[in-house]
């Protein structure tokens, strides 16, 4: 499934992302995703290069996230590739099984060479998502975790939805493992990626009336943000000396340092 949309990010306080939220309430419908209420949990397991060069949008990764995700306790797991220029959004998806889609990222480990000799096998769903992680050697990289709110609507003809990401968390990643939110989980790894909660506002061509309501209505700072790159920094993977040794122990100054990040 290929989807083309704009999407427009911004920071917020929890304070104002919870007037936000009541606005959201009151002019747009609850998103049939929800599992209870207009709220689910949201786990994704990012991919990039030994040299992260998704990270430093560099050689042929550039910008182009490539994710394994699972939304909610869904049984399936999404594949997704997502690229972006300025505002505008594109991005291939597609869903299955969750032991049939680990089963075929776990043989992204295999000799290349022997997944190419094999002329026989039977076209997959994933097939697009394998073949682009083998020819740019991604492999997992860390797992982002948070709770995201979800609204939705239609105006002029065009779809429109509203989300707030909160309780942004990043973990490393255990080979393709994906977190899920059952009374199993573990969260002992997880740490805070920032404070701040993330508004998305995505529509597909001119942005709807009642977003620019909203705009207008409450003091929400032009930003962007970038969960990805949130979650390599405050686990510090983008350094070239590691700053800690197991990945289960943050750096004493973490917590303090997570008050203030707001990457772009």
């Amino acid at each position: 499934m290929n989807d083309k949309r704009i999407e427009l990010k911004y920071q917020l306080d929890p304070s104002l992302a919870s007037e936000v939220k009541q606005w959201a309430r009151q002019h747009l419908a609850a998103d049939p995703h929800c599992e209870t209420g207009d709220s689910y949990d949201v786990n994704t397991l990012y991919l990039d290069t030994q040299q992260l060069d998704l990270f430093h949008q560099t050689g042929v990764i550039g910008r182009r996230k490539y994710r394994v995700r699972r939304y909610g306790r869904e049984a399936q797991l999404w594949l997704e590739s997502k690229s972006k220029k300025k505002s505008e959004v594109q991005k291939t998806r597609s869903a299955g099984p969750e032991q049939e889609v680990l089963q075929a990222l776990i043989g992204l480990d295999d000799i290349p060479e022997q997944k190419d000799d094999d002329s026989t096998s039977t076209p997959w769903f994933g097939d697009w998502f394998c073949d682009q992680a083998t020819e740019r050697q991604l492999r997992p990289t860390i797992q982002v975790h948070y709770r995201r709110f979800a609204r939705m609507g239609t105006e002029q003809g065009q779809n429109m939805r509203l989300t707030i990401d909160s309780q942004l968390h990043a973990s490393p990643a255990s080979e393709w493992e994906v977190a899920s939110e059952d009374a199993s989980s573990d969260r002992s790894q997880r740490v805070k990626a920032t404070p701040l909660e993330i508004l998305e506002l995505k529509f597909h061509r001119i942005m709807p009336h009642r977003f620019k309501e909203l705009l207008r209505e409450f003091p929400i700072p032009v930003t962007g943000f970038s969960k990805y790159r949130a979650a390599i920094r405050c686990w510090n993977l983008d350094q070239a000396v590691p700053v800690f040794d197991t990945p289960n122990t943050a750096p004493a100054d973490l917590h303090s340092r997570n008050e203030t990040l707001t990457h772009a």
